[in-house]
């Protein structure tokens, strides 16, 4: 009796953990489609294993950002240009730069790198205008869409995504994306330094200092 207990447990794990392990294999395949990159991202979630990136997500600098994709002449090759807004303060590059896409990975087109980066893949994902990136690099992922906020569906599988990967849940960028009337990149810095507590950037860089005890 104790022999088929055990068998019945051993079973019932199995049947549980195969399709998970099968929803991992196919979430963390790349990309099969041949996706149309041009036009406006919205940066919607991020999961990332770097503490120090978690810390800044999880305190008042959560930012809002989207970038502009562009194609040049060159094929596979695009411009990328990007709006960052944080505390009503923002920062607007028209071309930040130029990459290269090929094979469902992303990587710089900048021939004169003497230690080019790692590529950046794109995963497969059921959301019809979105974009996954997954950068080994710095071991993340980052969810990006057409539109400012993607479904509770769209957000649970990229959940998973990350889960399947080993990484954190992900955290949410501000999906206010309204770069007008905000101050620029010439007075972020001053205004960035009146605005901030001290007390709270004094707790904030003690939390990226514990970042390595905190893993």
């Amino acid at each position: 009796m104790k022999t088929l207990c055990v068998a019945v447990v051993v079973l019932s794990f199995s049947s549980v953990c195969q399709p998970a392990s099968l929803a991992c294999e196919r979430l963390l395949k790349p990309e099969a489609r041949n996706p149309d990159l041009t036009g406006r991202w919205r940066y919607v979630a991020l999961s990332s294993d770097l503490c120090p990136t978690r810390t800044i997500m999880e305190s008042v600098f959560r930012p809002a950002m989207e970038m502009n994709i562009t194609s040049e002449v060159t094929p596979n090759v695009y411009s990328l240009g990007f709006k960052f807004k944080i505390l009503g303060m923002c920062i607007h590059k028209s071309h930040f730069s130029t990459f290269v896409y090929e094979n469902n990975t992303v990587s710089a087109a900048d021939s004169n790198n003497a230690s080019p980066s790692e590529p950046i893949v794109l995963l497969q994902s059921g959301c019809p205008d979105c974009i996954i990136l997954r950068n080994d690099a710095i071991h993340s992922l980052i969810l990006l869409s057409r539109r400012e906020t993607v479904t509770a569906a769209e957000m649970k599988e990229f959940e998973t995504q990350a889960k399947c990967s080993g990484l954190p849940e992900p955290q949410l960028f501000m999906s206010d994306h309204v770069y007008e009337n905000c101050t620029m990149l010439e007075d972020f810095l001053h205004t960035f330094s009146s605005q901030v507590d001290i007390e709270k950037a004094r707790s904030l860089n003690e939390k990226i200092m514990n970042c390595r005890q905190q893993r």
